[in-house]
């Protein structure tokens, strides 16, 4: 089956001995374009970090609750290495997290690569910037964004992606409205909508269609030109989208 990404922020997390609280965001691995992490809002209980989950830990969903169940205990939950509020989740925060859990790695190299060994999700002007300025140091005006966006994962959360502009291959086509995984958490399609502020549509593009992304400017880059999007069936709902593809 086919799932919305928004509606896992009405989503609460079960663990064994209560409630900790409800997914405000997740983590989408851009390299293969996977769901790494869910982010749980627990304000009340352990203010000021973020608990991060990732799905192959979840051991029910219950659809008429809107809650996903976990295999911990709150205490180990409360008891993992911290991530605080406001910090990129680094690999080396990552590393810790596994070791404590006994989860298994998702990566195998330091760098994770396309297959034309380019990071995905750092491509066009912004990365030929980047190694720019590692061999020439005077250029350095926004060395502290740019290595901010050069994390050494791949993970995007859901909020920033959703405010990323839609381009084809000869103009703008809109912005991101959604996305659409499957019981694998693959996520499969993209959602966009038009950049006709008088009409409401919504567009799904396999994710595949994707050719690049910059992060840095906010930018996805589509197999698309303006005219097939012209050309292309709309819904007036992402519920629709859904439907049409079960």
């Amino acid at each position: 089956m086919y799932h919305l990404t928004s509606s896992l922020l009405t989503y609460n997390i079960d663990a064994t001995d209560g409630e900790m609280g409800k997914i405000k965001d997740i983590y989408i691995d851009d390299n293969d374009w996977k769901i790494r992490y869910v982010i749980v809002d627990t304000r009340k209980w352990l203010p000021e970090r973020k608990v991060l989950l990732p799905p192959d830990i979840f051991i029910g969903v219950n659809t008429e609750k809107e809650a996903m169940e976990v295999e911990y205990d709150k205490n180990t939950i409360k008891n993992s290495p911290p991530v605080p509020e406001g910090t990129d989740l680094t690999r080396d925060k990552e590393n810790q997290l596994f070791n404590y859990f006994g989860w298994t790695r998702y990566w195998h190299d330091d760098v994770i690569l396309s297959g034309e060994k380019r990071p995905l999700g750092r491509v066009g002007s912004n990365e030929e910037e980047w190694y720019e300025r590692i061999a020439n140091p005077v250029y350095d005006a926004d060395e502290e964004e740019l290595i901010r966006q050069h994390r050494d994962n791949d993970l995007r959360s859901h909020e920033e992606i959703m405010q990323a502009r839609v381009h084809g291959k000869n103009g703008k086509l809109g912005k991101v409205a959604n996305f659409i995984y499957d019981d694998d958490w693959n996520v499969k399609y993209i959602i966009i909508t038009s950049s006709n502020v008088m009409v409401k549509d919504y567009y799904p593009y396999a994710i595949d269609r994707i050719t690049s992304v910059d992060w840095y400017e906010g930018d996805v880059y589509l197999d698309e030109t303006v005219e097939q999007f012209a050309d292309k069936t709309n819904y007036p709902s992402h519920e629709d989208i859904l439907k049409s593809l079960q």
